[in-house]
This record gives structure tokens, sequence and C-alpha cells, in this order.
């Protein structure tokens, strides 16, 4: 079993693979996928805040009553 930190240390000071090659490919989905977590995060923050903001004004709103009840 690899050494995570040695692998971490390993792979940020590795070569760029060749244009064209598998790893150079990997490489750029993995860069890709990072950037689009990273401009999905406040999206996904803001959806959740709104989310909770509606699920307390139902729990806060008065509750509407049936005609004839007191």
């Amino acid at each position: 079993m690899k050494d995570p930190t040695r692998h971490v240390a390993e792979s940020l000071f590795s070569r760029a693979a060749p244009e064209g090659s598998n790893a150079a490919k990997l490489q750029e989905i993995r860069a890709r996928q990072i950037r689009r977590m990273r401009e999905l995060r406040p999206v996904e923050r803001q959806r959740r805040l709104e989310k909770r903001m509606r699920s307390t004004d139902a729990l806060l709103a008065p509750k509407e009553r049936p005609d004839g009840d007191v």
C-alpha cells in the first residue's frame, strides 16, 4: 500500500504527460471536474438556503382554520 502523503507529494511535482496520452486526457478531465464543482458549490449552497427558508416559513405561517372553527 502506498503512503498517502508521499503519493500526494509525488503527484504535485510529477511531470505532465505528453500531449495526447491517456494520462494527459485524464488530467484534463479531472481539472474540468474540479472547476465545475467549485462553480456549483455557491449555487448548491443558495438552493439549500432557499429550501430551508421555505420550510421555515411554512412552519411559522399561521394555520388556516376551516370556516366555523374558533
